[in-house]
């Protein structure tokens, strides 16, 4: 049964089906903050792949009122596309006057209007397939415990808010953190095997765009560089190794000055913490998505992660591409997560 949302919400919905059959990866309502205050949620992220050297992020503003202010909207949203580093804005509004079209093209701002929102789907057959977004957070939210059990919901939240920013290694690593959260409750809370799945593979999906925006400034490199900048960003994150190496030499200057035989032992810190930085098995991952077969079809295979989890009938991934299944397996093969156990549990009803 298709649960009625709010009429504003609704809206955000049937955009976001068009947008998803128009071949869109979509991700609604993402947190946008800035020094630890919640700004604003952008209403619609959109993210295209153009071509293996071309991706565009689109943000969409939408609002269904009888006074939609919709020269005020085309302000707000170009705005917030500034901040989020979107390529691309549009607005959507119920308002049908040709010059808010027009003050928006002078902005260079698309403007969807009345006429257009008027010829969206008037039923609800747009969500007889998958959940709306209200009703993938009420699934997080019918587990009691969620909250006390490593906050699932915020872990959702954060995953998002993650878009609005510098996408790069490092909010691909903290999404990897959260898939890898989600694997491990599959195994400890089978009675929230379900959800658990769901939220793992919504993660993947945003970690596999994450990925492919990496790629993109890859494509010209040959193999073996591309194998060593990805394990390098995997292992060290956006700063890489260097980085790291400046920040370490940065906070160990006063152990070196004032601690008792600073320099042996900023040493020793130095040389365990990178230790630890390079025993990780980022070369699985590496050179995993280095493969030029992976890179082509990885923005296909984060628009099917983003559709199993939100499905309405929950199918794992046992059905899906071997696509998307190789990403699955890689992943595991990192977190030291055995295969069959994981499919096992994951295929058990």
């Amino acid at each position: 049964m298709v649960k009625k949302i709010h009429k504003g919400f609704e809206m955000e919905e049937k955009l976001r089906s068009y947008f998803l059959q128009s071949g869109y990866f979509v991700v609604r309502g993402v947190p946008f903050g800035y020094k630890g205050f919640d700004v604003t949620d952008i209403d619609l992220w959109l993210y295209s792949r153009e071509s293996s050297l071309a991706r565009n992020i689109t943000i969409v503003d939408v609002k269904n009122k009888k006074t939609p202010q919709a020269i005020e909207r085309i302000f707000w949203a170009k705005g917030l596309a500034k901040a989020v580093n979107a390529s691309n804005v549009i607005v959507a509004t119920t308002d049908r006057r040709k010059e808010v079209k027009d003050f928006g093209r002078d902005l260079d701002v698309l403007v969807l209007d009345g006429v257009f929102v008027s010829k969206l789907s008037k039923s609800d057959s747009f969500l007889k397939n998958r959940f709306s977004d209200e009703e993938f957070l009420e699934l997080i939210d019918n587990y009691s415990l969620g909250k006390l059990d490593g906050d699932w919901k915020g872990q959702v939240l954060k995953s998002k808010s993650l878009l609005a920013k510098n996408i790069g290694f490092d909010s691909c690593n903290q999404w990897l953190e959260v898939a890898r959260f989600f694997a491990e409750q599959i195994f400890t809370k089978p009675s929230q095997k379900e959800i658990a799945l769901r939220c793992f593979y919504f993660s993947l999906s945003l970690f596999s765009i994450g990925v492919d925006f990496i790629l993109k400034e890859l494509s010209f490199l040959d193999h073996e560089e591309r194998v060593g900048r990805l394990v390098e960003g995997f292992t060290f994150g956006s700063k890489g190794r260097a980085g790291v190496t400046q920040m370490l030499s940065t906070s160990l200057s006063l152990v070196e000055q004032f601690a008792p035989e600073g320099k042996a032992l900023s040493s020793q810190v130095r040389s365990k913490v990178i230790a630890d930085f390079e025993s990780l098995p980022t070369n699985i991952v590496g050179e995993y998505f280095a493969k030029s077969e992976v890179a082509k079809v990885i923005f296909s295979t984060a628009r099917e992660f983003e559709s199993i989890a939100m499905n309405r009938t929950f199918k794992s991934h046992s059905e899906s591409t071997i696509e998307l299944r190789g990403i699955i397996g890689c992943l595991l093969d990192y977190w030291g997560i055995n295969r069959k156990d994981f499919g096992a549990v994951a295929n058990h009803s």
